[in-house]
């Protein structure tokens, strides 16, 4: 029987290595990193299912303090020296941001992927204008049309759809709903860590998600900022391959020449 109290956890690679927390986005799940695995046997790759989300779904939605709490805590029990690097996209940015905030002494560096910086006043009213106005449609929708609906948006490529289509399946509509709301109308970018962090953006994002990777490069001290030309959202899945450099590059000091991508 799923636990309400705890997050489904996927974990691989080598537990002596460094280790690696990956933060999905919504409505996705931690298996959305499973195929990036291999080409990172050396790490110690842990992604849990955010509550609400895949196999963490009985959770219902968690306030941010009481996730940020918990992710601190799977670093603590499964991370080598009880710290771990932090990858976040998406919502699973918005999550790591918190984290940093919350727990900076289990993060050593960070990713954050086309995720949001805190909102204006206006694009707080924006935002839950668009939550209302889709909610009635994500409840309405079968799981089938919702995933393909997500493919085009996020450029999930064909081979990773079945996934997708299990990952709806699993998600209740206005948990969905009531998490992403509290999750983005309340923010907690780092601006004061001392943490080496890089801002990402695809370049098929839209302009709105590069202008908030402009801004949390601008408001988190010392973060560098990139974009991906010619992929997307979920690009750890258009290039595994690329991903991995960029990984191994910020996390490890692996060499990188940076030809496929663009500094902000």
């Amino acid at each position: 029987m799923p636990d309400s109290n705890h997050l489904h956890l996927y974990e691989a690679g080598d537990p002596q290595g460094p280790a690696v927390l990956f933060l999905h986005g919504s409505p996705l799940s931690g298996r959305m990193w499973l195929p990036n695995f291999d080409s990172l046997h050396d790490f110690h790759c842990l992604a849990p299912d955010l509550p609400g989300h895949g196999l963490s779904s009985a959770t219902g939605s968690w306030p941010m303090d009481r996730l940020a709490d918990h992710l601190a805590e799977i670093i603590r029990v499964h991370a080598k020296n009880k710290r771990a690097h932090i990858v976040g996209l998406s919502y699973g940015g918005v999550v790591a941001q918190a984290l940093i905030s919350r727990h900076p002494e289990v993060v050593e560096k960070a990713i954050l992927s086309g995720t949001s910086a805190p909102l204006s006043r206006l694009m707080k009213s924006v935002f839950k204008l668009y939550v209302g106005l889709n909610r009635p449609l994500v409840k309405l929708l079968p799981a089938s049309a919702l995933g393909w609906l997500l493919s085009i948006q996020f450029g999930i490529p064909k081979p990773h759809l079945a996934g997708l289509a299990e990952d709806m399946k699993q998600m209740d509509a206005d948990v969905m709903m009531e998490t992403l709301l509290s999750s983005y109308l309340d923010i907690r970018a780092p601006i004061h860590t001392d943490k080496e962090i890089l801002v990402i953006a695809g370049g098929k994002e839209t302009p709105f998600a590069k202008a908030m990777a402009r801004q949390l490069t601008r408001i988190i001290p010392g973060a560098r900022g990139m974009i991906i030309p010619g992929l997307g959202h979920i690009w750890n899945l258009q290039d595994p391959q690329l991903f991995a450099q960029v990984l191994r590059w910020w996390f490890d000091g692996e060499a990188f020449d940076g030809q496929k991508v663009r500094f902000l």
